[in-house]
């Protein structure tokens, strides 16, 4: 499928509220091609969340915020996505109101402060083998969403992104919809094999991006593809 048609198909997921423009689009748009490039490289996470899709939706429609607490595996996934590739792997930076003292270390008046969200979501003590995209470790062991798992992508305190209710609501609707009606996995070449994806290739700068890579998406079924073309 064409990137154009991709982008189409998240605008018609995500029409009836704002759109990611008025939010920032890249706080948007990084996390669900993070999302794209964990499905190309883990098709068991792929099988495990049609599994439970078609469980609660029973492949006949696309799924409503009033399905998020049947589908505790699709939330793991998209807090694991915000987890493995921190969309602001710095934050934004802060600046010290007044001296402080924190373990020791001096703090002056006017300090930039940088908060390191990569090592936070990246911390072994926290999250065994943190490179691993694995969302059962949001999961308690009967497979509920583990209640104290924290997102940190959306900042802290009283500088916590005004718009991460409707950044929320996005990207998990998004990655919950094409997951019902779409298989996502590596491209093959000419010859049918396999086309490598370079796991950690990324941009620089305040927004991490993954750069572009090549995969494969089309529609899982005829029913899918109906409900595709109800939204387009």
């Amino acid at each position: 499928m064409r990137v154009r048609q991709l982008g189409i198909l998240m605008y018609a997921f995500t029409r009836p509220r704002l759109t990611d423009l008025e939010a920032g689009g890249d706080i948007s748009v990084s996390p669900l091609m993070s999302f794209v490039l964990a499905m190309a490289l883990h098709p068991h996470v792929v099988a495990r969340a049609h599994e439970e899709l078609d469980h609660v939706l029973g492949g006949s429609r696309l799924p409503t915020f009033e399905d998020r607490s049947a589908l505790p595996y699709i939330d793991a996934v998209y807090r694991e996505v915000l987890r493995w590739r921190p969309v602001l792997p710095l934050s934004v930076g802060r600046c010290a109101l007044d001296h402080d003292v924190y373990n020791g270390y001096l703090i002056p008046k006017g300090a930039a402060i940088l908060t390191n969200i990569w090592a936070m979501a990246h911390d072994e003590t926290k999250y065994p083998q943190p490179s691993v995209f694995r969302p059962e470790r949001f999961l308690t062991t009967d497979g509920q969403l583990e209640a104290s798992g924290r997102i940190f992508a959306f900042g802290f305190g009283r500088r916590i992104c005004a718009g991460r209710a409707m950044a929320d609501a996005t990207i998990w609707l998004t990655i919950a919809s094409m997951l019902a009606v779409f298989n996502i996995t590596k491209a093959k070449d000419q010859a049918g094999k396999e086309i490598p994806i370079p796991e950690y290739d990324y941009t620089d700068g305040l927004i991490s991006h993954p750069k572009p890579f090549q995969y494969s998406i089309h529609p899982r079924s005829l029913a899918s593809e109906r409900l595709i073309n109800e939204i387009i």
